[in-house]
């Protein structure tokens, strides 16, 4: 299975054995791949009952072990140790979706304003660790963040 270049730039930065909730999994291929090949624990959630139902068709193609669940961002989901993943969606959205007390380790891809994200997660007391640009048909951010 083969991911796009954001998507594997993503996957490398999740260590083995992770515990993921993917916020905005599209059609599940991050998640099946670290459950695949990185033995992960993954919840792929995503807004779209179709995309979710998609997701579950690729877990099944790909004889992978992934959650699904239709859900607006993190709503009515408990956190424990789970690294968050937020991919594909805008600033505004992503900050949204944070905007409580959290203190998972996350992996944001911004599509936008990326210098608004940076402050927002700083005003959350969000530690920059690893800051990656990669060029995917198009110059995308991807920023590892864990709570001070």
């Amino acid at each position: 299975m083969k991911l796009s270049k954001r998507l594997q730039t993503i996957a490398d930065l999740i260590p083995e054995n992770s515990n993921i909730i993917d916020v905005g999994a599209d059609h599940g291929l991050l998640d099946i791949y670290l459950n695949k090949y990185k033995n992960c624990t993954c919840l792929a959630t995503d807004i779209s009952k179709p995309c979710i139902e998609k997701a579950k068709e690729n877990a099944i193609k790909y004889d992978a072990n992934i959650q699904t669940l239709v859900n607006d961002g993190l709503t009515n989901i408990n956190l424990n140790d789970e690294i968050i993943v937020i991919s594909g969606m805008g600033t505004k959205k992503v900050t949204k979706i944070l905007d409580r007390n959290i203190k998972n380790d996350l992996i944001i891809s911004s599509h936008t304003k990326i210098n608004d994200l940076k402050e927002f997660l700083k005003s959350k007391n969000y530690q920059i660790i690893k800051e990656i640009n990669i060029e995917d048909k198009k110059i995308y951010t991807i920023i590892y963040a864990k709570a001070s």
